[in-house]
């Protein structure tokens, strides 16, 4: 048991360090090299409370790391990589705490397998550390409420809140669970409502500095609506990598079924592990049919009821059964991992090769918001730094045209709850944003040459 451990945790390793600087970093993780690069700590503490939806802890650590890694795309990767890591070891100890230990040993397997785990832990944004404290909460939430003691449950709560905001959904999933437990443990809310009390110190200094700077919410407007179908596109997501593999709904299903066989019993760690997933799931649906605000890699942490409850349903069935599942779930999952390395529809933003491009251009650059300028500071000299100005509507536009010919830089509005990049091709004189489409009508007679990238496009206006 303890060599197939090892080897899955060498096949993870080598699955989240392969290629991990090969593609350009994508907006957000611009976002975080603008964050840790060139910058002093009083200036990581300002930027990060200019935006209301993010959370500290990542970006420290990462500002930690680059003296000894770099600031290149392997260096800001490697500390997502290695936490991302770290929580396939997290899983299979939860599982065997939970289940025993081959339960413990299946589901490592899943998140050493998992495309969706590979792809964010590949990310230089937080959902390494995401993944690995919300195993940690799991699994520190099981031990304390069977007497096992907090400490481990109070350390990994404060990470997780400083990690992403959107784990306080994961607080109301053990609300739920607790609430069904009142009978059997008339003492438990009590106890862990003071053990969240210590746990939210440090994310309660986060929101009180936040507060007293009075910064804007952060809309997010580009997150898609939700359908009926959404969550269980989430759930196949967890496994494939792909919701356009297959029917979303038909892998769902098929997954559910492989859950529910380990569900059975429906014993308390069960009903923990379906609050775990149901609630935020639902929630984020429910609320996003009024205002969108569902990401897949939000509620990554929801993954490890999938792999945990899957790894029992496997132990439970007939060996010739089993073998059938154990080989088509392999397929699936490390054959969509293996596709992120190879697989076109698997690319991030090419923001270097656009800026290479921008800086061979020698021309002025035309930016239509500020996420165009995160996209390639990290790639652009000082002498292209003195070409750009914003061109964010029609007057823009003229006025760039009147001082000669430019590059307009346009991301791909193709934006998916879903879907781990925006690799799909676009059109941007046909799907571009209104007002260039507008003034591009008003002025049929300006030539334009479009130049396509991976999630962008650079239209040159003028020559």
């Amino acid at each position: 048991m303890r060599i197939v451990l090892i080897g899955v945790l060498l096949l993870g390793a080598f699955l989240r360090f392969h290629e991990l600087g090969r593609q350009s970093f994508w907006v957000d993780e611009a976002y975080t090299w603008g964050v840790v690069v060139n910058t002093t700590w009083l200036t990581v503490w300002k930027a990060m409370l200019v935006v209301s939806d993010v959370s500290p802890l990542p970006y420290v650590i990462t500002k930690l790391s680059t003296p000894l890694f770099g600031t290149d795309e392997f260096g800001l990767r490697l500390p997502s990589a290695f936490l991302g890591w770290l929580a396939i070891a997290a899983t299979c100890r939860a599982g065997r705490a939970m289940f025993g230990k081959t339960v413990g040993l299946w589901a490592a397997a899943f998140i050493a397998l998992s495309p969706f785990a590979v792809w964010y832990s590949q990310d230089a944004r937080p959902y390494g550390l995401y993944l690995l404290s919300g195993a940690l909460v799991l699994w520190g939430f099981w031990r304390a409420e069977r007497g096992q003691g907090w400490g481990m449950f109070i350390l990994a709560s404060m990470a997780i809140y400083v990690t992403q905001y959107v784990s306080a959904l994961f607080v109301y999933a053990q609300v739920g669970y607790i609430l069904t437990q009142v009978r059997r443990q008339p003492l438990l809310f009590r106890k862990w409502a003071l053990a969240q009390v210590v746990a939210v110190i440090p994310v309660a200094g986060w929101v009180i500095g936040f507060l007293f700077l009075r910064q804007p919410i952060t809309a997010n407007t580009w997150i898609p609506r939700v359908t009926l179908f959404t969550p269980f596109s989430t759930i196949w997501n967890f496994v494939s990598g792909d919701v356009g593999m297959w029917i979303p709904v038909l892998g769902a299903a098929m997954v559910i079924g492989l859950m529910g066989w380990g569900t059975r019993s429906f014993n308390p760690t069960v009903q923990l592990l379906l609050w775990w997933l149901i609630l935020p799931l639902v929630t984020a649906w429910a609320f996003s049919l009024r205002l969108p605000a569902y990401i897949d890699r939000f509620f990554e942490p929801a993954m490890l009821t999938v792999a945990l409850l899957i790894a029992a349903g496997l132990t439970r069935l007939p060996i010739e059964i089993k073998v059938v599942a154990v080989i088509l779930l392999a397929a699936v999952m490390l054959g969509g991992t293996f596709r992120l390395y190879n697989d076109p529809i698997f690319a991030k933003e090419n923001w270097r090769a656009a800026t290479q491009q921008l800086e061979a251009k020698g021309l002025r650059v035309g930016l239509p918001d500020g996420e165009s300028l995160l996209g390639i500071s990290p790639y652009m000299s000082p002498r292209l730094s003195e070409r750009l100005a914003f061109a964010r509507d029609a007057s823009d536009l003229n006025l760039r045209w009147t001082e000669g010919p430019f590059v307009l830089v346009l991301r791909s509005p193709h934006d998916s709850a879903h879907a781990l990049s925006k690799s799909a091709p676009f059109d941007p004189l046909t799907e571009g944003p209104m007002f260039f489409r507008l003034w591009r009508m008003a002025h049929p007679e300006v030539p334009v040459t479009v130049h396509q990238f991976v999630g962008l496009a650079l239209v040159e206006i003028g020559r």
